[in-house]
């Protein structure tokens, strides 16, 4: 089960940073700043979490809420400029999330920068969010993945996703098996209920124990302190962002001392693995 994230990311136990970019065109909170300064932070904090231990990225329109279910070309446009500045000036694996849900557009990019993975947050069940309805992406984004010749590119799907409440009222593992054995992931991501919220060990240790053989992504809330509740028994690969920010807050800047004990809090969790 760790063996698709060995080889995509280098090591055990892989750290996915998430790179939040700031607001871009089109989006209710953008003010008109130019493409290349937004490439230009969002390069920088990439940059400080490579440089202190981060083992991966995915590239996230993290602050154009309100989201849409489908973005628009500006947003594509967009988002291909900015991780292909990203990807061209670091060596780790890059991947894409096209929030709220678009898949294909995350594909899409994905293929033309080199990205190696997508985040898909409503992949499979019907959900209720803040937008209205997300209907399952998975039958769409497959195709289209087979039919861009994109099939290195893997989708990492949330299930019971955070800011989301799934009309099939099924549990968590039996929301992870259908992603992964009908929707076809690659992975699986469990999280808390929203941005930055803790995800419960006991989903993702429910999870676990259902599907012992899934590659398994615990993906909100994790931090240093409570690193040792999912690692290295439970889960297989963290995404963060928001502990790794100023004062764990998600709007703050990259912090790289934060960005440095958690990598040293995960390599712990790497050694004890070994053992």
């Amino acid at each position: 089960m760790m063996k698709m994230f060995e080889e995509m990311f280098g090591k055990k136990l892989p750290i996915i940073g998430v790179v939040h970019l700031q607001p871009l065109p089109g989006a209710p909170r953008y003010e008109g700043m130019a493409m290349k300064e937004i490439s230009r932070i969002a390069v920088e904090e990439a940059t400080i979490m490579v440089e202190n231990g981060i083992d991966g990225l995915i590239v996230e329109n993290f602050r154009d809420m309100m989201f849409k279910k489908r973005v628009g070309p500006e947003t594509v446009a967009a988002m291909t400029y900015i991780a292909f500045e990203v990807a061209s000036r670091l060596s780790v694996p890059i991947g894409l999330c096209v929030l709220q849900s678009d898949a294909i557009s995350a594909l899409a990019i994905a293929k033309a920068v080199g990205g190696k993975f997508i985040r898909v947050p409503y992949y499979t069940e019907t959900y209720i969010v803040d937008a209205g309805t997300m209907e399952s992406v998975a039958a769409d984004a497959l195709r289209f993945r087979k039919m861009i010749e994109a099939g290195d590119v893997k989708i990492f799907a949330d299930v019971h996703i955070k800011h989301g409440y799934s009309l099939s009222r099924r549990s968590i593992e039996e929301s992870a098996e259908d992603a992964y054995e009908r929707g076809l992931a690659d992975a699986i991501i469990v999280t808390g209920k929203k941005t930055g919220g803790k995800t419960k060990p006991e989903d993702v240790e429910a999870v676990r124990n259902y599907l012992p053989d899934v590659p398994l992504i615990v993906g909100s809330g994790v931090t240093q302190e409570n690193l040792s509740e999912y690692f290295p028994k439970l889960c297989d690969a963290v995404i963060v962002g928001t502990s790794l920010k100023k004062d764990g807050k998600t709007e703050g800047p990259i912090d790289p001392e934060r960005v440095r004990q958690f990598s040293k809090s995960m390599e712990k969790c790497r050694k004890e693995l070994d053992r």
